[in-house]
């Protein structure tokens, strides 16, 4: 008889099932996928009745796919989509500086050589928030043997405090990993990004993407495509970066249908084809050495010029030497992008205790694992400190943080920056010296140089948060020949990521006799034009393509008791600049004295930075509603001129027949994206509850629909953004541009209490939104204020007008405790007297209220970080 597919049924299966002995079920639907999917042709009435033939038809099965599942007879379910082997060709190799100083020092001084261009590889990884980033990067880290093999995974990347408390990636981290492959012993350098995934934090990604090549975009196999897979892809085909897809995860599967739906799901949505996946389960470590053999093969290597960008940097040469002349002209001018930053007190990047223990395994893991490439030999190796136990030491061998100045991290494009460079911030033109040059492997380890292609640090000794502009590029000017030359507009507009790695094209002068003789006039011309294209050719041009955020949530920080604004001024600044997305302005609040209005990028971004100001600098503030500046302009004057625009304040606030012509309130143009699925409701809470009016809808393509609305600044703080991008489960995104004044009927609202009006509690708000903003005042006084002797009436006023009104009733003797009888006319003799009582009280303790700093914060709003 032709051999045919076994049915789950017959002598075939109910020999396996007796020899496994599996449970009649579990048997059945087993045996059943084994047959289906190992392909095993054979004849029922061919199977002898005994378990050895059972036995070796179940090792047929097990040579199409699964060995010790058979064995064992655990799990018999073969996936088309299991994780293959690690090859074993990459092994990390982390390098160290010899821990003798006098060792140390005699490397250094060295010659430099450049780590291959070829062999660098920048990358970012990308997804949606709890996709599993961090624990996938800090796997990686120990698949290089930068970390321990036997840690937690998920740890190391996450060092700030918030982190650890919410489970969530705040900050992008780097980390620079080395590989050499076996077989041909070439070394990579992988600058790995580890990227925040919540919305509130896609700056972070956005300038991580500007140093990066390619991106690591991870997909949860269980939970699939989500609204920030969306948004990162996005971001990264904006950037033309190289997009490698990468399933997370792998080991909670529990059936392809799950695997194949996330890949059809992966596949519609971005247009990445199925076979380029990378399948990976950071919690058993498996996948992680084909996801870098990936990262090596598809991602291209940085593109730009290699060479010395200082003549410091060269040995000493005779100054009319023709060496020097000629090293002169081989100069290529730094280009650096600046895309982060960070102080000792905000970077997280503290010692602990244990550091010797890390560092020690690591060095360990380096000595069987150690290349014969002649790379190894480079200015790369990093320097170490001498491990100990002792808390606040350095971890993994890394450099200790100094006090004074401000680390920025930087990717190189063009040229060399080595300890001692002075550059120049391209858009201040100021120019500070470099006092070390590192990268972060995964703590900070200090280099001889940075050169192209590289992503590392740099540490400026004494600058300061004004001294330094995210998205800046540090250049240097080797001869009085270069200069700094700025984009215009149209070229930054047009501008993308692969202009942005352009070379800077530096031309030799060529003194070449001329053939002919031209007229006067040519000669003139000509001589214009080739000043013309030499200046062109010396003009350094910064690196064009970084965008910066504006703010989409507000709030004012006040100090809270016992502190002073200078206090937290000092440690917003210090936060800021590790987290510069945040706008800083003043703020004067007659009830809370000065503070700061902040601007975030959304709700959690504001609770963050709350929380890193009380954690890290011991800062308690009051966080208050935003507010917004108004302005007015005098009877017969143009409220469109700007020049007649003045400030308008609670404090120098005036009536229209005291001097006011009119009222201005600013007003945005907020541009909302957003699948068409959530466009209804989007636009319905737009127009009815933030004073919205629309002026532009189009249909972007199938799936997607873009809105421009106009309304006023105040409403789009107070929780536009928040409503976005809760109905559109954050899918939707929103923009808006620089405010502008538009006449507003405005009204001064007064809160009395107790007969004495409170100037602390006067706002300025819409006439028709008066009255339910008094009722919230009052009704938040009411709450906090304490009981006393005598009833409290309280009122809100605009004008003299009363539009609202509570009363705080007052503490009671029962008078009528002791009468047990008689008529009720003997009670009413005991209230009417306790009643004028209370009014003879009442008439001598007139605006005898005193209101603390908390009672007057809950009335306005405000929540404290205690």
């Amino acid at each position: 008889m032709r051999g045919r597919r076994s049915a789950p049924g017959g002598a075939a299966f109910f020999l396996l099932n007796r020899h496994l002995r599996l449970p009649k079920v579990k048997g059945m639907y087993v045996l059943y996928q084994y047959f289906q999917s190992s392909c095993v042709y054979t004849s029922a009435l061919s199977v002898q009745s005994t378990g050895s033939s059972a036995l070796h038809l179940c090792k047929r099965c097990n040579s199409s796919g699964g060995a010790a599942a058979a064995e064992h007879g655990e799990d018999l379910y073969v996936s088309h989509y299991a994780i293959p082997p690690d090859a074993h060709q990459l092994v990390g190799t982390p390098q160290l500086l010899p821990r003798n100083p006098a060792e140390e020092v005699a490397f250094k001084k060295n010659l430099m050589r450049s780590f291959p261009v070829a062999n660098i590889r920048n990358v970012s990884v990308v997804a949606h928030v709890d996709h599993g980033k961090t624990t996938l990067s800090d796997a990686m880290l120990r698949f290089a043997n930068l970390l321990p093999a036997d840690g937690a995974t998920g740890t190391f990347t996450d060092r700030l405090q918030v982190e650890k408390e919410r489970g969530i990636t705040i900050k992008a981290q780097t980390c620079s990993v080395l590989l050499t492959h076996r077989g041909s012993g070439a070394q990579y350098l992988i600058n790995l990004i580890d990227t925040p995934g919540h919305v509130d934090f896609q700056y972070e990604v956005s300038r991580s993407l500007c140093a990066s090549e390619g991106a690591a975009l991870l997909v949860d196999v269980r939970q699939g495509v989500e609204a920030q897979t969306m948004a990162q892809f996005y971001a990264a085909l904006e950037q033309n970066l190289t997009i490698l897809p990468v399933l997370t995860k792998m080991d909670s599967v529990l059936n392809d249908a799950q695997v194949e739906k996330t890949l059809l799901q992966l596949e519609d949505s971005t247009g990445l084809l199925t076979r380029e996946v990378v399948l990976t389960s950071a919690k058993s470590k498996t996948g992680i050495e084909q996801l870098f053999q990936q990262l090596i093969d598809k991602v291209p290597p940085p593109s730009g010029r290699v060479g010395f960008s200082d003549m410091k940097q060269l040995p000493v040469m005779h100054p009319d030497s023709a060496e020097r002349k000629q090293a002169e002209r081989d100069l290529v001018p730094l280009r650096a992008l600046l895309f982060d930053c960070w102080t000792a007190e905000s970077s997280g990047m503290s010692g602990s205790d244990g550091s010797a223990g890390v560092s020690n395994a690591a060095s360990s893991g380096l000595s069987s694992t150690k290349p014969s490439s002649p790379v190894t030999s480079s200015f790369l190796s990093m320097a170490t400190a001498a491990a100990s136990g002792v808390a606040g030491s350095p971890a993994f061998g890394g450099h200790s943080l100094a006090m004074d100045g401000i680390y920025g991290l930087v990717r190189v494009v063009d040229g060399t920056v080595t300890p001692g460079t002075t550059v120049t911030f391209f858009h201040s033109s100021k120019k500070h010296e470099v006092r070390e040059v590192g990268i972060i492997h995964p703590t900070l380890h200090p280099t001889a140089a940075l050169t192209t292609g590289m992503v590392g640090y740099v540490f400026f000794p004494g600058l300061t948060k004004r001294d330094v502009l995210i998205g800046d590029t540090l250049c240097t000017l080797p001869t009085r020949r270069h200069t700094l030359k700025a984009l215009t507009a149209n070229e930054q507009c047009s501008s993308n990521k692969g202009s942005s790695r352009d070379d800077v094209t530096i031309e030799r002068e060529d003194s070449t006799a001329a053939t002919s003789q031209p007229s006067a006039a040519a000669i003139a011309a000509g001589s214009a034009d080739s000043a013309a294209a030499s200046t062109e050719a010396y003009a350094v041009q910064p690196i064009p393509g970084f965008k910066t955020v504006q703010p989409v949530v507000f709030a004012g920080f006040y100090p809270d008791e016992g502190d002073f604004i200078s206090q937290l001024r000092d440690a917003v600044d210090l936060l800021c600049v590790n987290d510069p997305s945040v706008t800083v302005e003043p703020l004067q609040c007659p009830a809370l004295g000065p503070g700061l209005q902040l601007g975030f990028l959304g709700l959690l971004h504001m609770q963050v930075f709350k929380e890193r100001l009380l954690t890290e600098f011991g800062q308690a503030v009051l966080v208050t509603p935003p507010q917004v500046q108004y302005m007015y302009v005098e009877p017969n004057c143009d409220p469109q001129d700007k020049q007649l625009h003045k400030p308008l304040s609670v404090s120098n606030w005036l009536w229209p027949h005291e001097g006011a012509g009119a009222y201005l309130e600013p007003f945005v143009t907020a541009t909302v994206l957003t699948p068409s699925d959530y466009f209804n409701e989007i636009n319905s809470a737009a127009l009815s509850a933030y004073r919205g009016e629309m002026e532009d809808m189009r249909v972007i393509d199938d799936a997607r629909t873009l809105a421009r609305y106009r309304m006023p600044l105040a409403d789009l703080a107070r929780g536009f953004f928040s409503t976005v991008k809760s109905t559109s489960h954050g899918y939707a995104t929103l923009e808006y541009d620089a405010p502008t004044y538009a006449i507003a009927d405005l009204v001064k609202m007064d809160v009395v209490i107790n007969k004495a009006r409170i100037s602390a509690l006067s706002t300025i708000c819409l006439r028709q939104e008066a009255n339910t903003q008094a009722r919230r005042i009052l009704s938040s006084l009411k709450e906090n204020l304490q009981r006393s002797t005598v009833d409290l009436p309280l009122q809100a006023l605009i004008g003299s007008k009363i539009i609202a009104r509570e009363t705080i009733k007052a503490y009671r003797k029962d008078v009528t405790a002791k009468i047990h009888a008689g008529d009720i006319s003997r009670k009413q003799k005991k209230w009417n007297d306790q009643k004028k009582g209370k009014e003879r009280m009442a008439r001598r303790s007139v605006g005898t209220v005193t209101l603390d700093q908390n009672v007057l914060a809950a009335a306005m709003g405000a929540t404290s970080s205690r």
